[in-house]
């Protein structure tokens, strides 16, 4: 039995389970009015649980042998008269499919649209594993097409996004899954192809007349509200109910995205591509122009050089006006760097992807990038430090009776005095520089003439004066110290020592 009418069996399964619930019910009519029956009529809740059980379980095997078909191109003559050779064909390659996980099929069987929405969207870390699952598993539906418009009843119900560093980022977040996850489903209907009953296209149509009223341009969502309807008019074969000046102003709205050239040819407005590269031209998106240039094959009729430029030209303007606005501060500085920066890499990104080398050298473009990296790094230096220097100034502020950290310069552990700065630190090796020492005898009560200490260390240690250990003795006195002979040092043996030979200290 083929599986188209596999399909068409247990689509029928739902007319036949009520047709035995009515002749269960007669039976149990027609026992209860006659004599006591020998045989007892089962209730009506086990047959229907047990009937839904073998319905899955065939509904699930029929999803395998579809996935398993899908994986397996087929080019039959059939095919090829059903659909022209010129006619744009959606996901002309099938994205693989596998066996949906129970519960999904749980919810598309129970038409349980808005858990379906609330499923996808907690797990969208498993996206990519539930896209392979969505298609069979919405095909188990009674009615996909029904069930894929009932779940966009979640797609303007949730606030929308608030800016970045808001205290409703968590929430943000979840209307914005909410809302990709509806944009996901629409997507399916043109792959599944289900029946798309007039009731279901009625509503459809009100629903893209309410959408069409709160579609606006999403700034931070990047179109994402237009995208949706966009979608909604793809799936449910509505464009013709929209002008066409109207759904080019939404294809602007979505251009940077990846989907729109699909978009563009699946609401059937290849003849009016050019009209959209002169839209996007005029509204400083030439980047978005250049794509649709080379996906209609419009090369010739504009060339995508001066487009590219163009978009540079724009960005720099808009960069500058940022500048101005916030009054060259840091914040604006790094606002407009960022945009440059982005702007560049797209366009040398775009001259990789068509092979523009030849005609748009970027090694001019690379410089410009390394010269914006280096200002972005020299202000954020300029910023930490000067952010570092307000912090220590605050903090002096709140506390400015703090003692400083005494150091080795500032006291004597033993005596309680002020060490001089040349003798807070000794060098472990003879006399570094003799010059710090030079006039001592006179800070310590010395004759300023003969300066004792201007060299008084060989061995490596240096004493301190001898009038800072004992300030009442003189230098000029008799039976000192100093006035004993002292042949080791090279002293003449007399009072006062002359200062070191010149051969010692060139």
């Amino acid at each position: 039995m083929a599986t188209a009418r596999i399909e068409v069996a247990i689509a029928s399964i739902p007319e036949k389970k009520e047709s035995l619930r009515r002749a269960l019910e007669a039976l149990r009519n027609h026992l209860s009015a006659s004599s006591p029956s020998p045989f007892s009529v089962p209730e009506w809740k086990d047959l229907d649980d047990h009937i839904s059980s073998v319905e899955s379980s065939i509904r699930l095997r029929l999803q395998a042998l579809l996935a398993k078909e899908a994986a397996q191109p087929s080019s039959s003559p059939s095919d090829s008269k059903e659909k022209p050779s010129n006619e744009w064909q959606p996901h002309a390659n099938p994205e693989p499919e596998v066996v949906p996980r129970p519960q999904l099929i749980s919810l598309c069987i129970n038409m349980d649209s808005k858990d379906l929405v609330s499923f996808i969207a907690q797990n969208r870390k498993e996206l990519g594993a539930i896209r392979s699952e969505l298609n069979p598993a919405l095909r188990s539906a009674p009615d996909p097409a029904k069930l894929v418009l009932d779940a966009m009843d979640g797609f303007f119900s949730s606030p929308p996004p608030t800016p970045k560093g808001d205290k409703k980022g968590d929430k943000d977040a979840d209307a914005l899954a909410t809302r990709r996850t509806c944009i996901n489903l629409l997507e399916r209907i043109p792959v599944i192809g289900p029946e798309i009953g007039p009731s279901v296209r009625d509503q459809a149509k009100k629903l893209a007349a309410e959408w069409k009223g709160k579609v606006t341009d999403g700034g931070r969502e990047n179109g994402l509200e237009a995208m949706g309807l966009l979608q909604l008019l793809v799936s449910y074969g509505l464009a013709s109910e929209f002008k066409v000046d109207e759904l080019l102003d939404l294809l602007i709205l979505v251009s940077r995205r990846k989907q729109a050239v699909d978009l563009c040819k699946s609401l059937g407005l290849t003849e009016n591509v050019p009209d959209l590269i002169e839209r996007l031209n005029n509204k400083g998106r030439q980047l978005d122009a250049v794509k649709f240039v080379y996906a209609f094959n419009l090369v010739e009729k504009y060339p995508p050089v001066p487009l590219l430029k163009a978009y540079i030209k724009e960005i720099k303007k808009a960069a500058q006006d940022v500048r101005t606005k916030g009054n060259n501060s840091s914040e604006s500085e790094n606002v407009a760097a960022s945009k440059e920066l982005g702007a560049l890499r797209s366009v040398i990104k775009a001259i990789e992807e068509y092979k523009l080398e030849s005609q748009y050298p970027r090694e001019f473009l690379e410089k410009q990038v390394a010269k914006l990296e280096k200002r972005k790094e020299v202000k954020r230096r300029n910023v930490a430090a000067a952010a570092a220097a307000s912090n220590s100034r605050i903090q002096k502020q709140q506390h400015p009776n703090k003692r400083p950290r005494p150091s080795a310069t500032t006291s004597n552990a033993i005596t309680g005095q002020t060490l001089p700065p040349g003798m807070a630190k000794q060098p472990q090796f003879g006399l570094a520089d003799p010059s710090p020492h030079m006039g001592l005898a006179g800070a310590y009560g010395f004759a300023s003439s003969g300066s004792l200490y201007n060299n008084a260390s060989i061995s490596g240690f240096r004493s301190p004066p001898r009038a800072y250990l004992y300030p009442s003795e003189s230098l000029a006195g008799t039976g000192g110290f100093y006035d004993r002979p002292v042949n080791y040092t090279g002293y003449p043996i007399s009072r006062v020592p002359p200062p070191y030979n010149s051969s010692l200290y060139p």
